[in-house]
């Protein structure tokens, strides 16, 4: 088989493995059971530079998102955690200029609990702030490295969990 191959399902196995060892190839549906393979154009380099870059993006949010270390423990960093963690932090100040000085208790992201004092807590939330910002770093890291890239290899070669 190659490109611009006419054929009918009786060679599909055929095409549909010369398909999957070329890419950049597809089986076009002609219509009464008569398939073509064809070629689409390669993207060009700034073309794989954008898609590398929305690669890193969605990377670095599911890093962000999908927990932080702090206290021996991992905690959650989903937005509605984030949101939480924020509004826990802020309420023990507010308790602890008060002179009413609690604790809390926290479920981590393995669903053990821990004890959390004003203080720890807003440890907590720097700790969130802390791990955002090194997700936020990486991710700029990367992409000056995409910019500077020189080739589709060398695009590959640039990974979040390198």
């Amino acid at each position: 088989m190659q490109i611009n191959d006419i054929f009918d399902l009786s060679q599909y196995d055929e095409a549909y493995k010369f398909v999957s060892e070329n890419k950049g190839t597809t089986i076009q549906d002609l219509g009464m059971g008569k398939y073509q393979i064809v070629e689409f154009p390669k993207p060009s380099l700034d073309e794989l530079k954008l898609i590398k870059r929305v690669e890193i993006n969605q990377e670095r949010d599911a890093a962000e998102q999908g927990g932080f270390f702090y206290m021996g423990k991992t905690f959650d960093s989903d937005i509605v955690s984030c949101i939480r963690i924020q509004g826990a932090a802020q309420s023990m100040q507010a308790a602890a200029m008060a002179e009413n000085v609690p604790t809390i208790t926290w479920t981590c992201k393995d669903n053990t609990t821990v004890e959390l004092t004003a203080q720890e807590l807003m440890g907590l939330s720097v700790a969130l702030a802390e791990w955002s910002n090194t997700c936020h770093q990486k991710a700029t890291s990367l992409k000056a490295q995409i910019d500077k890239a020189t080739s589709e290899e060398e695009l590959e070669n640039i990974t979040w969990n390198a």
